[in-house]
């Protein structure tokens, strides 16, 4: 009876999953510096970062400085239900400031799209790199951990919860410290008690409540935790499956019955379980990530060296210059979302 009103329930919510990613301006929205307001024609587009489910990222130049423009059609945004994300997206962005959160510069938009001027970010995302080398070892895994949590848990000071975690929106500076990125699924809630119901994410990254449609929390961000992980560790997710509806279940059951790599040893499953527990209320760090940090898998990590970048990081980009592409993957130049005019003004404050 269960695994059929989990089958139901997750063929329902699988019509609703979103997968991440992804002329003359009208208006463009104050900047969070004190910089000058950079016009929208002023900026070079030097190449193309990456395409998304919702958009796409070119590497721009101003004044020879680098930046990454997100850039979104009104009318694929629209049509996908997705107005909303991207409204809340710049107004978290732009509430930021963290140096494990990448900046939002300016935001922009004219008829058909609009535009993030974001911070460029040249070591590309961690995902690249994990991909390169199979797994990483402990002692780089805590170190993306660490930026994972610092970013997260600055976020939950501010009632914001994340949704997204994973290694493809950790990003590189040009010196290799990491920054979370793509804040499309980010929320922020009414209160620290406040909960919501959208379903929303990566599917290997999704929480049980978040399924079971529940109502979630800042729970769902300390189950990433353990799933990021445990992906920096193995390769993988633990949770995949070719049809979404197996993984879900999956999800569902656990850790229990799962088949764990041998490259996993018994401290660090002893984390990634404590951050994967069912009842989100009982996971590791939920309302405290300090008892995360004091965690015997973490022991000899020096997390203020850390957050002083005292600490060398354990992947520095080669780059021959700033707008030096070559850790990105090579995209097409264009895409195929829709780009109708949309002046029905939804996004009048951008």
């Amino acid at each position: 009876m269960l695994v059929r009103q989990i089958s139901h329930q997750l063929l329902h919510l699988k019509l609703h999953d979103v997968s991440s990613i992804d002329g003359d301006a009208e208006t463009s929205h104050e900047s969070i510096n004190d910089s000058a307001q950079i016009q929208l024609s002023n900026l070079k587009t030097i190449d193309t970062l990456g395409i998304g489910g919702y958009g796409r990222v070119n590497l721009v130049t101003y004044n020879n400085k680098a930046f990454a423009l997100k850039i979104l059609n009104k009318a694929h945004l629209k049509n996908t239900n997705q107005k909303e994300h991207i409204k809340n997206e710049k107004n978290i962005l732009l509430a930021c400031n963290s140096d494990f959160i990448i900046k939002l510069n300016q935001t922009f938009r004219d008829s058909k799209r609009l535009y993030l001027l974001m911070e460029y970010c040249p070591g590309g995302e961690v995902f690249t790199h994990l991909r390169i080398k199979g797994k990483f070892e402990e002692e780089t895994a805590k170190y993306y951990m660490a930026a994972a949590m610092e970013a997260i848990e600055y976020l939950h000071s501010k009632c914001i919860i994340y949704r997204d975690l994973k290694p493809e929106n950790m990003l590189l500076d040009k010196n290799g410290y990491p920054k979370l990125a793509d804040f499309g699924f980010a929320k922020k809630l009414s209160s620290k008690y406040g909960s919501t119901f959208t379903f929303c994410g990566t599917v290997n990254y999704v929480a049980p409540e978040m399924i079971l449609n529940k109502g979630h929390s800042f729970g769902v961000d300390i189950w990433a935790f353990g799933i990021f992980m445990y992906e920096l560790l193995s390769g993988v997710p633990p949770f995949t499956h070719a049809d979404p509806i197996d993984t879900y279940k999956a999800i569902i059951s656990g850790f229990e019955l799962m088949e764990w790599p041998l490259s996993i040893n018994e401290q660090t499953k002893s984390l990634i379980c404590k951050f994967c527990r069912m009842k989100p209320i009982h996971r590791l760090g939920y309302g405290n990530l300090e008892y995360a940090r004091k965690d015997e898998w973490f022991k000899g990590f020096d997390f203020e060296a850390f957050r002083d970048r005292k600490m060398r990081p354990p992947i520095i980009p080669k780059l021959k210059n700033l707008t030096d592409t070559r850790n990105f993957e090579k995209v097409p130049a264009e895409d195929n979302f829709s780009s109708d005019e949309d002046c029905s003004d939804w996004d009048f404050d951008f």
